[in-house]
């Protein structure tokens, strides 16, 4: 009920109505005004900032920037179906897998608003900021695709990711690899693929996405204040959170079909197109000693082919690699 009143706030402020009769909500729901009182006072504890007027009744003052179900609606094929927004959650990721065990359906979307113990790569802990950024993750039951091709997921994710911001802000992301999100050579964001499945299928795929949307400078902690950004720095606006969400989430719907449909050959062209790290001098980590070398190349499978100091060529499946 809760999600259907979200609905009608939403597509009241977009037709430019702005408010909605309380005793309009109740007819059309078929509960009482005092129901529809407490269903929007729950709104308000979750991040809706409605207001109300006498003879005019509740207003969204804060349309684009809520996350809650009925608010992020997006025509797809697959991803954003299903939707679930949690104002507190250990890790978006880890829900993703819980719903997995549970039975979910192929496309769901987690938005988690508070993360506890946010995730990123290689067992790191991801810093955010209730209310500024955007951490979500989307579960995927990829029918057929071999497991061998799960990695690729990543670099379709930044670049359904760079498509929105751009589309949105019109800020000159750039994507690194193989998962994050810079602007201005400072972090903006990440993703964080978790994947199983048999000897030769995937089955299933849980991509974990955190983007710095509104950070403030003083919201940075000093440890990350040299190397981290976000959307409203570079900009220097605020950027509306569910435009941007939607966004995303139809352009990686739209991603995720092309792939299904013609490969990944179309997908790569277009990263290694995208992608800064080709053509820098890079610093990494291999067999336990630190190298530097040309990254020089993009495989088919997302691997990234350096060129040593010594005229070797090696082929990096992950791990962090750093411009020189």
């Amino acid at each position: 009920m809760q999600e259907r009143i979200v609905a009608m706030l939403i597509r009241a402020s977009e037709k430019g109505q702005h408010y909605v009769s309380g005793g309009d909500m109740a007819k059309e729901l078929g509960i009482s005004r005092a129901a529809v009182w407490k269903y929007i006072e729950s709104i308000r504890k979750d991040g809706g900032k409605v207001q109300a007027a006498p003879r005019r009744g509740y207003r969204l003052a804060n349309p684009g920037d809520l996350l809650l179900e009925g608010a992020v609606q997006v025509e797809t094929a697959t991803i954003g179906r299903d939707y679930v927004y949690l104002s507190q959650v250990d890790s978006t990721n880890s829900e993703a897998r819980r719903c997995i065990r549970a039975g979910c359906r192929d496309g769901l979307v987690i938005v988690g608003e508070d993360q506890t113990a946010g995730r990123g790569r290689m067992g790191r802990s991801w810093y955010s900021v209730p209310g500024k950024n955007l951490c979500f993750s989307v579960v995927l039951f990829p029918e057929g695709l071999p497991i061998n091709q799960a990695s690729l997921l990543t670099p379709l994710t930044a670049m359904a990711v760079y498509e929105a911001i751009v589309k949105v802000t019109g800020l000159p992301v750039e994507l690194k690899w193989p998962n994050d999100l810079m602007l201005g050579g400072r972090k903006l964001g990440g993703i964080l693929l978790e994947a199983g499945g048999e000897t030769d299928r995937l089955r299933y795929a849980v991509i974990g996405v955190g983007i710095n949307v509104n950070l403030a400078e003083v919201e940075i902690p000093d440890i990350l204040a040299d190397i981290a950004t976000s959307l409203y720095l570079a900009g220097s606006k605020l950027v509306p959170r569910r435009y941007l969400l939607q966004e995303i989430l139809i352009s990686l719907d739209a991603y995720y079909e092309k792939h299904l449909t013609y490969g990944p050959g179309p997908m790569m062209a277009e990263y290694r197109r995208l992608c800064s790290t080709l053509g820098q001098r890079i610093e990494f980590l291999w067999q336990g000693q630190t190298m530097s070398g040309l990254a020089t190349a993009i495989e088919a499978d997302g691997g990234l082919v350096v060129r040593t100091s010594s005229n070797n060529t090696l082929i990096l499946r992950s791990g962090d690699v750093h411009c020189l």
